[in-house]
């Protein structure tokens, strides 16, 4: 009878507050939508409300329905996806009511922000570049050009480093802290195990190289990490070497200092650029056990030699 009526408890409180959370992303998701004043989301606002509305409704309609089906994978990722377009669609919302995106539209318009806030604007750009990695919606082309044309090529890295790198450690933590246990939770222990032994090995190579090259979501690996074999002393070595590295390239890049884009021969080295990161990815993808094998032997022969 007891464990009945708890059952029972657990259900409707599952219930309310599967509800509460679609009302929440579809509030936030519309409010959002309501603050563009020009473009296609303007232009075609009701459609987009509409379809949003719909897909939430629907969405939290079933993962209610699958409240007694709870270890399901469907209803987990269901769970997942409106406290992520709840919080995402929050953020937004806010960030735009405040006026932040409409000023960060353009490296003109970020550099414009950032300057206005005179002796303050190194601390605030700092800040800044920490929360790109870890919160704020912003592509780093837009905080690093901007850094470069108010700071210089060599200072905007410096700073940049400062908040990218400790901004880096901290998606990791989260990852490590966070992630794994929403991982588990989301596929199932065993599975998360065989997940992490596939590509135990290899982890370490494929992560670094795409922390080297500037085409992949840096950010976003950051938190990958934290539930990959990396550890926090690999990982903290390994991004400082690789923002340093990806770091002062750009800044310098931006300000066209080492392969002009202004000219036919500038041009057609960063297409042979891009063409070695794709050959050089599938390679990495292939081969990286066998890669960091290698690797790893000739550190043992190092310390085998030095010692």
């Amino acid at each position: 009878m007891v464990k009945g009526k708890v059952s029972l408890f657990t259900e409707v409180s599952s219930v309310i507050a599967i509800t509460i959370l679609g009302v929440l992303s579809v509030v936030f998701s519309i409010l959002y939508v309501q603050t563009f004043t020009s473009g296609f989301i303007f232009d075609y606002k009701n459609i987009i409300t509409a379809a949003i509305v719909s897909l939430l409704t629907i969405i939290t309609i079933i993962t209610i329905i699958l409240t007694k089906k709870n270890k399901s994978l469907l209803y987990k990722i269901f769970i997942l996806t409106l406290l992520t377009v709840a919080i995402v669609a929050f953020s937004l919302y806010i960030l735009s009511v405040s006026g932040f995106l409409d000023r960060i539209d353009s490296v003109e318009d970020f550099r414009a922000y950032i300057a206005s806030f005179g002796a303050w604007a190194v601390i605030l750009f700092i800040i800044l570049q920490f929360l790109q990695v870890v919160v704020l919606p912003i592509p780093s082309f837009i905080t690093v050009g901007a850094g470069v044309l108010l700071f210089g090529p060599f200072w905007s890295s410096i700073y940049s480093c400062i908040g990218i790198i400790s901004g880096s450690i901290v998606a990791y933590l989260i990852g490590k802290v966070f992630g794994v246990k929403v991982a588990k939770w989301l596929v199932g222990e065993d599975s998360l195990k065989k997940g992490l032994k596939t590509i135990k090995g290899k982890d370490k190579i494929i992560l670094t190289f795409m922390f080297i090259f500037p085409f992949f979501p840096d950010d976003l690996l950051c938190f990958v990490a934290g539930i990959t074999t990396i550890s926090p002393s690999y990982f903290i070595t390994m991004i400082f070497v690789t923002r340093i590295i990806c770091i002062f390239a750009s800044s310098y890049s931006f300000n066209n200092s080492i392969i002009p884009y202004d000219t036919w021969w500038g041009i057609c080295l960063w297409i042979l650029f891009f063409a070695l990161t794709i050959v050089l990815t599938i390679l990495v993808y292939n081969k990286g056990e066998k890669i960091e094998k290698i690797i790893s032997n000739k550190n043992k022969k190092r310390k085998k030699n030095t010692a």
